[in-house]
């Protein structure tokens, strides 16, 4: 016990939490909206960074906006900072505001929904590597239009 003692008052050995530790490399997302330039409401937008999560509850996080807060002229904005990696975005216009993207007796959506890189839907719901785009540390912009039914 004396010689571990000795070792880490000299500095031979750090305890744990006097570890340098690497801070994660992140980047912005920022996203605009087209298609709601008449709209009120809320729109929901899951990040998701794997095909296995994809369109599922596990999300890199989620972040809800509020229309008419967040319009800019005709285009709503966000942003959300993450790690740098590959991610996809998939959203919602909760037209009804009950907080719930409604759906059809077998799953079809409802409600206006749209993708990262504009993925469409072909026999299913759009791919993960159709929506997949990669966020570095200099951000990255993704244009999204959303299709709404006045």
């Amino acid at each position: 016990m004396r010689k571990l003692f000795a070792a880490i008052s000299m500095g031979l050995i750090l305890p744990a939490t006097a570890l340098p530790t690497m801070a994660e490399e992140t980047g912005v997302i920022d996203f605009e909206l087209s298609g709601l330039a008449t709209a009120s409401g809320s729109v929901y937008v899951s990040f998701y960074d794997s095909e296995d999560t994809w369109l599922g509850d596990a999300t890199v996080t989620r972040v809800v906006l509020d229309v008419e807060q967040s319009r800019d002229e005709e285009i709503v904005k966000g942003s959300v900072e993450l790690p740098v990696g590959e991610y996809a975005i998939s959203l919602y216009f909760d037209a009804n505001g009950n907080g719930e993207m409604d759906t059809n007796f077998i799953g079809i959506p409802k409600e206006p929904v749209a993708m990262s890189n504009n993925a469409k839907a072909r026999f299913g719901p759009p791919k993960y590597k159709d929506a997949v785009f990669t966020l570095t540390a200099e951000g990255v912009n993704q244009n999204i239009v959303v299709v709404t039914v006045d």
